[in-house]
């Protein structure tokens, strides 16, 4: 088995995940730039995102720094982008009412509208006759 670190996304896992393969398939994912092998040791990459670029790219900040991957942030810039994400959205404003709307001008019955006259060639009367 060979430890490899994913260069793009493989099985649902995201960029930066160590994963071990069999040679033949190593060679493959290898050939198509989707893997690479770990050194040998607990080397991390310098590489990686800053927390910003890693929330930006839709990852939680509380999982940062990828896996294999030394944190390219400080910790105050972490901690106060996982406070961003975990702080409850800010309520909606109040739709402001357009002009006028509190006066609701009251229905009038225009009385002197001729009886409409509706498909059966009867006339009816006119909405707020009596």
């Amino acid at each position: 088995m060979i430890k490899a670190i994913l260069l793009k996304p493989l099985d649902g896992e995201p960029v930066g995940t160590e994963r071990e393969f069999g040679k033949l398939d190593f060679a493959r994912l290898e050939a198509m730039h989707a893997v690479r092998a770990v050194p040998d040791g607990d080397v991390l990459r310098t590489d990686g995102p800053t927390v910003t670029e890693y929330v930006a790219a839709g990852y939680r900040a509380e999982n940062y720094p990828p896996q294999g991957y030394a944190s390219c942030s400080t910790p105050d810039e972490i901690s106060a982008a996982v406070a961003l994400q975990n702080a409850p959205p800010p309520p909606l404003p109040e739709p402001a009412a357009p002009e006028g709307a509190a006066k609701a001008a009251p229905q009038v019955a225009n009385k002197a509208a001729p009886a409409v006259a509706n498909k059966s060639g009867t006339a009816t009367k006119a909405a707020g006759e009596a």
